[in-house]
């Protein structure tokens, strides 16, 4: 199975059968359990046409399907877009608990030695401003081409 070169062709049909059914079960678990629910578009294509061979009655290589995954299509689509401001949105609310915990640090009279010693007046004020970057409508802009945050696990 490893070496295909070395298979006669009874063998290589064999082996490729069972890709293709593994994948497919695979797909179906998918649907069996509803996680296809929350695929993004192209991944609900692609996992149909495992699971079924075919994605609204049309196969890979209708232009129509084909179109999701264009990087154009992705990047302006309404979920890529909302995967973005999940990631804005996580980053604001880390950068805001980091805030918080060295204020909070600095403020405790048992860490006075630690402040100078760790420089942590220059980390927060480093976190101040990563702080107001990722607020900034420049920085959606910087994270087009990433994941972002899948919906499931924007905590």
């Amino acid at each position: 199975m490893l070496k295909p070169e070395l298979q006669n062709l009874e063998d290589y049909v064999d082996g490729i059968n069972n890709i293709v059914e593994a994948q497919q079960k695979v797909a179906i678990n998918y649907f069996e359990d509803g996680s296809i629910e929350a695929a993004i578009p192209p991944l609900k294509i692609l996992l149909n046409i495992m699971a079924y061979g075919n994605y609204e009655g049309k196969d890979i290589s209708d232009p129509e399907l084909r179109q999701f995954f264009d990087r154009d299509y992705v990047i302006s689509s309404d979920w890529y877009q909302e995967r973005l401001a999940l990631k804005q949105q996580k980053d604001i609310k880390y950068y805001g608990s980091q805030i918080d915990y060295l204020e909070s640090f600095m403020k405790n009279p048992h860490n006075d030695i630690l402040v100078d010693d760790m420089n942590i007046k220059a980390r927060l004020d480093t976190t101040k401003k990563l702080y107001n970057d990722v607020k900034s409508p420049d920085y959606l802009k910087r994270l087009v081409g990433t994941i972002g945050v899948d919906p499931l696990f924007k905590k």
